[in-house]
């Protein structure tokens, strides 16, 4: 990136953050503080009003507004993949947004990039892994981010599925995380008294409340999440497939723990680490005789035992009429 670039982009950086350190520029520009010092003293020559210092980090003060940002093609284009992903990782409200989003970055672009866009629009597409067919779709998540960027309690209704009913509770929303093809709310819970994760598909109805909350009095999410997955007491297990059916299992093995694999042969030697032997051997189980369990004994035991029960299901069901 030339000096021309990155005084732009630093520029960009400044305007879009209410303070960024000397550290956070260093590592985004990889360049020497040095060269941060000058190119800051640079834009504040040129009539740029910068705020700040290097110990507290710098700002752009506030009423000084840069002339409109113009995305290359490149920009555009990675901006327009996302936008598929968000089609089927996201509810209503978002998708509405980032497609009102795009519409202004394709104003903005030149006419060549413009038919760019337009005909890599019309070759992409994303396929979501599983439909998950939603009975409560909207999952609030712009109400959440309000929620989250201001500090702000939220009235929920939660749908909680193994009891097949709703509670309405307040709580104190202290991040947004998507895994297991889902968005979690991580919150303290003011009616059970403790840190929840919910679900946002299973919350019902959510309305932001006047009252504020202090994020400090919470662990952070992060420490949460790190606490509820690695605390959780997990073994090993190591089992051995053959290649054509390592490729079969495909994305599966994400959900069952799956922490590597190592090519033998004409085999594939994974590694997991599961909370219980009786989920993973039910897993197994669809699998057939193309497993081999290398490894815990408790393991093979679990499914040599469901094994039987399920011989003993069908020994004992009514033969079936031929025809």
């Amino acid at each position: 990136m030339n000096r021309i670039d990155r005084l732009n982009a630093i520029l960009i950086q400044l305007q879009g953050k209410p303070r960024v350190t000397i550290e956070n520029l260093v590592d985004r520009f990889m360049v020497s503080p040095r060269t941060i010092f000058r190119d800051i003293r640079s834009l504040i020559e040129s009539g740029i009003p910068i705020g700040g210092d290097a110990g507290s980090g710098y700002f752009v003060v506030e009423g000084y507004h840069l002339p409109p940002v113009v995305f290359n093609k490149d920009e555009a284009a990675a901006l327009l993949l996302g936008s598929k992903f968000i089609k089927h990782q996201a509810d209503q409200e978002v998708v509405k947004n980032f497609d009102e989003a795009m519409h202004k970055v394709r104003a903005v672009l030149k006419y060549a990039d413009k038919n760019y866009l337009s005909s890599l629009e019309e070759n992409i597409s994303v396929v979501p892994f599983s439909r998950n067919n939603n009975e409560f779709p909207n999952s609030y998540i712009s109400t959440i981010q309000n929620a989250l960027a201001e500090q702000s309690v939220l009235s929920i209704e939660y749908y909680a599925n193994y009891k097949d009913q709703s509670t309405k509770r307040d709580i104190e929303p202290l991040g947004l995380v998507y895994y297991s093809s889902r968005w979690h709310l991580i919150a303290y819970c003011r009616l059970r008294k403790s840190m929840r994760d919910f679900r946002c598909d299973r919350i019902t109805n959510c309305k932001l409340l006047v009252e504020k909350y202090d994020r400090t009095e919470h662990p952070s999410f992060s420490a949460f999440l790190e606490q509820m997955i690695v605390g959780t007491e997990t073994r090993e297990v190591i089992i051995r497939v053959p290649k054509r059916v390592g490729r079969y299992i495909g994305n599966q093995k994400y959900y069952y723990g799956y922490a590597g694999e190592s090519i033998i042969g004409d085999m594939v030697e994974m590694k997991f680490y599961t909370p219980s032997y009786d989920f993973f051997a039910r897993w197994l189980l669809m699998f057939g005789k193309d497993v081999t369990i290398i490894s815990p004994d408790e393991l093979q035991l679990v499914v040599e035992k469901l094994v039987v029960e399920l011989q003993q299901h069908y020994l004992n069901l009514p033969s079936p009429v031929s025809l």
